[in-house]
Protein backbone atom coordinates (compact mmCIF):
# COMPACT_ATOMS: atom_id res chain seq x y z
CA UNK A 1 0.00 0.00 0.00
CA UNK A 2 2.93 2.34 0.69
CA UNK A 3 4.09 1.95 -2.90
CA UNK A 4 0.61 2.84 -4.13
CA UNK A 5 0.50 5.98 -2.00
CA UNK A 6 3.97 6.97 -3.20
CA UNK A 7 2.94 6.49 -6.82
CA UNK A 8 -0.20 8.60 -6.41
CA UNK A 9 1.76 11.38 -4.69
CA UNK A 10 4.30 11.45 -7.53
CA UNK A 11 1.48 11.50 -10.10
CA UNK A 12 -0.27 14.38 -8.32
CA UNK A 13 2.99 16.31 -8.25
CA UNK A 14 3.41 15.78 -11.99
CA UNK A 15 -0.09 17.05 -12.75
CA UNK A 16 0.33 20.12 -10.55
CA UNK A 17 3.66 20.94 -12.22
CA UNK A 18 2.16 20.50 -15.69
CA UNK A 19 -0.76 22.79 -14.86
CA UNK A 20 1.57 25.42 -13.44
CA UNK A 21 3.77 25.47 -16.54
CA UNK A 22 0.95 25.67 -19.06
CA UNK A 23 0.56 28.98 -20.88
CA UNK A 24 -2.94 30.38 -20.33
CA UNK A 25 -4.97 30.45 -23.53
CA UNK A 26 -6.94 33.55 -24.51
CA UNK A 27 -6.46 35.18 -21.09
CA UNK A 28 -6.60 38.76 -22.41
CA UNK A 29 -7.43 38.29 -26.09
CA UNK A 30 -9.97 36.63 -28.36
CA UNK A 31 -7.80 34.55 -30.70
CA UNK A 32 -4.48 32.73 -30.41
CA UNK A 33 -2.48 32.43 -33.61
CA UNK A 34 -0.48 29.43 -32.43
CA UNK A 35 2.84 28.37 -33.91
CA UNK A 36 2.11 25.67 -36.48
CA UNK A 37 3.11 24.08 -39.75
CA UNK A 38 3.38 26.10 -42.98
CA UNK A 39 0.51 26.10 -45.46
CA UNK A 40 1.50 26.09 -49.12
CA UNK A 41 0.00 28.58 -51.56
CA UNK A 42 -1.81 25.73 -53.31
CA UNK A 43 -3.59 24.83 -50.07
CA UNK A 44 -4.98 28.35 -49.75
CA UNK A 45 -8.02 27.38 -51.80
CA UNK A 46 -11.09 28.29 -49.76
CA UNK A 47 -11.51 24.74 -48.42
CA UNK A 48 -10.77 23.91 -44.79
CA UNK A 49 -8.61 20.79 -44.54
CA UNK A 50 -6.09 19.08 -42.28
CA UNK A 51 -3.69 21.99 -42.77
CA UNK A 52 -5.70 23.79 -40.07
CA UNK A 53 -5.49 20.99 -37.47
CA UNK A 54 -2.73 22.78 -35.54
CA UNK A 55 -4.46 26.18 -35.55
CA UNK A 56 -6.50 27.89 -32.88
CA UNK A 57 -10.14 27.15 -33.66
CA UNK A 58 -13.07 29.25 -32.44
CA UNK A 59 -16.81 28.79 -33.02
CA UNK A 60 -19.71 31.18 -32.55
CA UNK A 61 -17.53 34.25 -33.16
CA UNK A 62 -19.56 37.42 -33.67
CA UNK A 63 -18.61 39.22 -36.89
CA UNK A 64 -19.52 42.68 -38.21
CA UNK A 65 -22.18 43.77 -38.81
CA UNK A 66 -24.10 40.59 -37.89
CA UNK A 67 -23.90 36.83 -37.69
CA UNK A 68 -21.39 34.38 -36.26
CA UNK A 69 -18.47 32.53 -37.80
CA UNK A 70 -15.96 29.78 -37.20
CA UNK A 71 -12.41 31.13 -37.15
CA UNK A 72 -8.98 29.51 -37.46
CA UNK A 73 -5.69 31.32 -36.67
CA UNK A 74 -2.02 30.29 -36.64
CA UNK A 75 1.45 31.31 -37.85
CA UNK A 76 4.68 29.55 -38.79
CA UNK A 77 7.16 32.27 -37.82
CA UNK A 78 7.06 33.73 -41.33
CA UNK A 79 3.39 33.88 -42.31
CA UNK A 80 0.11 34.52 -40.53
CA UNK A 81 -2.74 32.20 -41.50
CA UNK A 82 -6.43 32.96 -40.99
CA UNK A 83 -9.60 31.23 -42.10
CA UNK A 84 -13.24 32.20 -41.58
CA UNK A 85 -16.42 30.30 -42.38
CA UNK A 86 -19.98 31.61 -42.03
CA UNK A 87 -23.35 31.62 -43.77
CA UNK A 88 -24.27 34.75 -45.76
CA UNK A 89 -27.69 35.88 -46.96
CA UNK A 90 -26.71 35.93 -50.65
CA UNK A 91 -24.40 34.19 -53.10
CA UNK A 92 -22.45 37.37 -53.85
CA UNK A 93 -21.09 38.92 -50.64
CA UNK A 94 -17.66 40.27 -49.94
CA UNK A 95 -15.57 39.69 -46.82
CA UNK A 96 -12.81 41.85 -45.34
CA UNK A 97 -10.31 41.66 -42.50
CA UNK A 98 -9.23 44.94 -40.92
CA UNK A 99 -5.91 44.70 -39.08
CA UNK A 100 -4.70 47.08 -36.41
CA UNK A 101 -7.86 49.18 -36.07
CA UNK A 102 -10.91 49.26 -33.83
CA UNK A 103 -13.36 51.25 -35.97
CA UNK A 104 -15.16 50.33 -39.18
CA UNK A 105 -12.83 50.98 -42.15
CA UNK A 106 -10.41 52.90 -39.92
CA UNK A 107 -8.24 55.28 -41.92
CA UNK A 108 -4.73 53.92 -42.41
CA UNK A 109 -5.57 50.36 -41.35
CA UNK A 110 -4.15 47.36 -43.19
CA UNK A 111 -6.66 44.95 -44.72
CA UNK A 112 -7.51 41.89 -46.76
CA UNK A 113 -10.48 41.91 -49.15
CA UNK A 114 -12.25 38.92 -50.69
CA UNK A 115 -14.96 38.72 -53.35
CA UNK A 116 -15.50 42.43 -53.96
CA UNK A 117 -17.07 42.95 -57.41
CA UNK A 118 -15.04 46.07 -58.13
CA UNK A 119 -11.65 44.71 -57.12
CA UNK A 120 -11.48 40.91 -57.10
CA UNK A 121 -14.70 38.99 -57.57
CA UNK A 122 -14.19 35.65 -55.81
CA UNK A 123 -10.55 36.60 -55.28
CA UNK A 124 -8.21 38.35 -52.81
CA UNK A 125 -6.64 41.79 -52.65
CA UNK A 126 -4.18 43.25 -50.16
CA UNK A 127 -5.71 46.63 -49.34
CA UNK A 128 -5.48 49.79 -47.27
CA UNK A 129 -8.55 51.33 -45.63
CA UNK A 130 -8.95 55.07 -46.24
CA UNK A 131 -12.05 55.77 -44.18
CA UNK A 132 -15.73 54.97 -44.64
CA UNK A 133 -16.50 53.39 -48.06
CA UNK A 134 -12.97 54.15 -49.28
CA UNK A 135 -10.18 51.65 -49.86
CA UNK A 136 -7.10 51.41 -52.06
CA UNK A 137 -5.40 48.31 -53.43
CA UNK A 138 -1.76 48.03 -52.35
CA UNK A 139 0.81 48.38 -55.10
CA UNK A 140 2.67 45.52 -53.49
CA UNK A 141 0.28 42.57 -53.23
CA UNK A 142 1.54 40.59 -50.24
CA UNK A 143 0.15 37.19 -49.35
CA UNK A 144 -2.29 34.73 -50.85
CA UNK A 145 -6.03 34.44 -50.30
CA UNK A 146 -9.08 32.57 -51.51
CA UNK A 147 -12.84 32.67 -51.08
CA UNK A 148 -15.50 30.09 -51.92
CA UNK A 149 -19.26 30.02 -51.47
CA UNK A 150 -21.47 26.97 -51.87
CA UNK A 151 -25.12 26.50 -52.84
CA UNK A 152 -26.19 27.14 -49.23
CA UNK A 153 -24.34 30.48 -49.16
CA UNK A 154 -21.71 29.02 -46.84
CA UNK A 155 -18.71 31.32 -47.25
CA UNK A 156 -15.15 30.14 -46.62
CA UNK A 157 -12.20 32.52 -46.68
CA UNK A 158 -8.52 31.64 -46.27
CA UNK A 159 -5.59 34.04 -45.94
CA UNK A 160 -1.81 33.60 -45.90
CA UNK A 161 -0.04 36.88 -45.19
CA UNK A 162 3.59 37.67 -44.27
CA UNK A 163 4.11 38.50 -40.62
CA UNK A 164 6.41 41.29 -41.77
CA UNK A 165 6.16 42.19 -45.46
CA UNK A 166 8.03 45.48 -45.22
CA UNK A 167 5.26 47.21 -47.19
CA UNK A 168 5.18 50.53 -45.38
CA UNK A 169 3.21 52.28 -48.14
CA UNK A 170 0.42 49.71 -47.75
CA UNK A 171 0.52 50.08 -43.95
CA UNK A 172 1.03 46.32 -43.58
CA UNK A 173 1.16 45.30 -39.93
CA UNK A 174 4.52 43.95 -38.76
CA UNK A 175 3.30 41.20 -36.44
CA UNK A 176 5.69 39.94 -33.76
CA UNK A 177 5.41 36.93 -31.48
CA UNK A 178 3.81 37.39 -28.06
CA UNK A 179 2.15 40.64 -29.12
CA UNK A 180 -1.59 41.27 -29.42
CA UNK A 181 -3.26 43.08 -32.32
CA UNK A 182 -6.72 44.45 -33.08
CA UNK A 183 -8.81 42.71 -35.71
CA UNK A 184 -12.23 43.19 -37.30
CA UNK A 185 -13.94 40.62 -39.53
CA UNK A 186 -16.66 42.23 -41.64
CA UNK A 187 -18.88 41.34 -44.56
CA UNK A 188 -21.38 42.95 -46.91
CA UNK A 189 -24.09 41.65 -49.27
CA UNK A 190 -25.96 44.83 -50.23
CA UNK A 191 -24.34 47.23 -52.75
CA UNK A 192 -20.76 48.52 -52.32
CA UNK A 193 -19.30 45.67 -54.39
CA UNK A 194 -21.81 42.98 -53.41
CA UNK A 195 -25.39 42.07 -54.26
CA UNK A 196 -28.33 39.82 -53.50
CA UNK A 197 -28.60 40.40 -49.77
CA UNK A 198 -29.60 43.00 -47.21
CA UNK A 199 -26.46 43.29 -45.07
CA UNK A 200 -24.40 46.49 -45.14
CA UNK A 201 -21.03 46.30 -43.44
CA UNK A 202 -21.51 49.56 -41.51
CA UNK A 203 -24.84 48.53 -39.96
CA UNK A 204 -25.17 46.84 -36.61
CA UNK A 205 -22.72 46.62 -33.69
CA UNK A 206 -19.00 46.59 -34.36
CA UNK A 207 -17.43 43.23 -33.46
CA UNK A 208 -13.81 44.21 -32.85
CA UNK A 209 -11.51 41.42 -31.67
CA UNK A 210 -7.91 40.90 -30.59
CA UNK A 211 -5.41 38.28 -31.72
CA UNK A 212 -2.20 37.12 -30.02
CA UNK A 213 0.70 35.93 -32.16
CA UNK A 214 1.44 33.05 -29.80
CA UNK A 215 5.00 31.68 -29.74
CA UNK A 216 3.71 28.32 -28.47
CA UNK A 217 2.20 25.41 -30.34
CA UNK A 218 -1.44 24.64 -29.60
CA UNK A 219 -1.70 23.04 -26.12
CA UNK A 220 -2.35 19.32 -26.06
CA UNK A 221 -2.40 19.00 -22.27
CA UNK A 222 -6.02 17.78 -21.92
CA UNK A 223 -5.23 14.71 -24.00
CA UNK A 224 -1.99 14.14 -22.09
CA UNK A 225 -3.77 14.47 -18.76
CA UNK A 226 -6.40 11.95 -19.82
CA UNK A 227 -3.70 9.48 -20.85
CA UNK A 228 -1.77 9.91 -17.61
CA UNK A 229 -4.89 9.50 -15.49
CA UNK A 230 -5.90 6.41 -17.43
CA UNK A 231 -2.47 4.85 -16.90
CA UNK A 232 -2.50 5.84 -13.23
CA UNK A 233 -5.92 4.29 -12.69
CA UNK A 234 -4.87 1.07 -14.40
CA UNK A 235 -1.67 0.77 -12.37
CA UNK A 236 -3.48 1.63 -9.13
CA UNK A 237 -6.09 -1.03 -9.79
CA UNK A 238 -3.36 -3.56 -10.57
CA UNK A 239 -1.42 -2.79 -7.38
CA UNK A 240 -4.57 -2.92 -5.28
CA UNK A 241 -5.56 -6.26 -6.81
CA UNK A 242 -2.11 -7.66 -6.09
CA UNK A 243 -2.35 -6.55 -2.48
CA UNK A 244 -5.76 -8.16 -2.05
CA UNK A 245 -4.74 -11.47 -3.61
CA UNK A 246 -1.48 -11.55 -1.69
CA UNK A 247 -3.12 -10.96 1.69
CA UNK A 248 -3.01 -14.21 3.75
CA UNK A 249 -6.35 -15.74 4.62
CA UNK A 250 -7.17 -15.92 8.33
CA UNK A 251 -7.43 -19.42 9.79
CA UNK A 252 -10.95 -20.31 10.84
CA UNK A 253 -11.34 -22.93 13.60
CA UNK A 254 -14.51 -24.48 14.88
Amino acid sequence: MKKLYLFLIVLLGFLITACATMTPVSAQHDFDAFLGNPISDNEVDGAIGSEWDDAGNYTGVAISPQGTAEVWTKHDGTYLYMAVRFTADSDNPWVAFLFGGTTCMATGADGALFGHDSYAANGYRDILFNGFTSISVDTSQDGTGAMTIDSSNLVTVELKKPLSSGDFDGKDVAWTENSTYALIIMWNSNLYGASGGSVTHSDGPLADRTMLINSNVIPEFPGLMFTVLLVATTISAFLLRRRITAKPMANVTS
